[in-house]
């Protein structure tokens, strides 16, 4: 398998927009296996992605750290945009084949509860599994192709639930339990930006095809325009009020540069389908 874990952390942190350090191992049983942490964080306060590497299956689990529990009480209490962004991912993971489980302060629950977001998080894991996959089949491309997949789409759904406000460096915690005596830690999880959230979600469900030419921008410039693609509103922002819930599944979708321009030429905005017109009919005329 040519894929090692730095380039995981690359693809995985270009994706989302995040940046994560990677390490990886191999277990004599359960296999090969990656792991991502956000970079530049204390790894007790943060948490990590692990993915292990079966024969045709995946598991992918959040891990978060022994000191997480700040982080964890705000990821229980995320805005309704994120736990949208949070259950639209888990949602089509599911219908791509994988088993979901979670809990949450020692209890298993089902992740499309509403009861979840109602407690105080001092504990959660979350597992991903998915088997009858093309993997450990002698092609390394594939592979590599479904290990990234897997993975972003877990750190998607755990990136939709970080704390979204700025981080302020007189944010302490004093005499942190299991720290040396006295010991006064910075909380220096990333605040993680909505925008981001929104793109990393629209392109985990959508994909980086351009959904009015099917353009993925590498295939035509290689490896330079690598996930270069922008997210679309279907309704302008502006239009929304204020108590709107993104749903990144019909909200938000994938256009290449060229396409996102032309859409944005008329007010209001182009729709998708329209856009596939003008192609159409562009691709009659250039014909003739």
């Amino acid at each position: 398998m040519s894929l090692d874990a730095r380039a995981l952390a690359e693809r995985v942190s270009s994706e989302l927009g995040l940046p994560f350090i990677g390490k990886e191992g191999r277990d004599k049983d359960s296999g090969r296996w990656f792991e991502l942490q956000p970079a530049d964080h204390p790894a007790g306060q943060t948490f990590s992605i692990k993915t292990t590497v079966g024969w045709r299956r995946l598991e992918v689990n959040f891990k978060p750290g022994n000191f997480a529990g700040e982080l964890l009480g705000e990821m229980g209490h995320a805005d309704p945009d994120g736990r949208a962004v949070f259950r639209a991912v888990l949602d089509l993971c599911v219908a791509d084949g994988a088993e979901i489980e979670m809990r949450v302060n020692g209890e298993r629950q089902l992740y499309v509860t509403p009861s979840i977001w109602e407690s105080d998080w001092r504990t959660m894991a979350l597992t991903l599994r998915r088997g009858m996959l093309a993997i450990n089949d002698g092609n390394e491309d594939e592979d590599s192709r479904l290990i990234e997949l897997w993975t972003s789409r877990a750190a998607t759904a755990i990136l939709a639930l970080l704390p979204l406000e700025p981080a302020h460096d007189d944010d302490v915690v004093p005499e942190v339990q299991g720290l040396p005596e006295g010991a006064r830690t910075k909380v220096e999880m990333n605040r993680y930006e909505r925008d981001r959230r929104n793109r990393a979600a629209a392109l985990t469900i959508h994909g980086y095809a351009c959904k009015a030419c099917q353009l993925k921008m590498d295939e035509r410039y290689g490896d330079a325009a690598a996930g270069l693609i922008e997210v679309h509103h279907v309704t302008p922002v502006s239009e929304l009020g204020a108590d709107y819930i993104i749903d990144p599944r019909r909200d938000l979708v994938p256009l290449c540069p060229n396409c996102h321009s032309v859409v944005h030429r008329r007010s209001p905005p182009y729709s998708v389908d329209e856009l596939r017109m003008m192609l159409g009919g562009a691709e009659v005329q250039t014909a003739n």
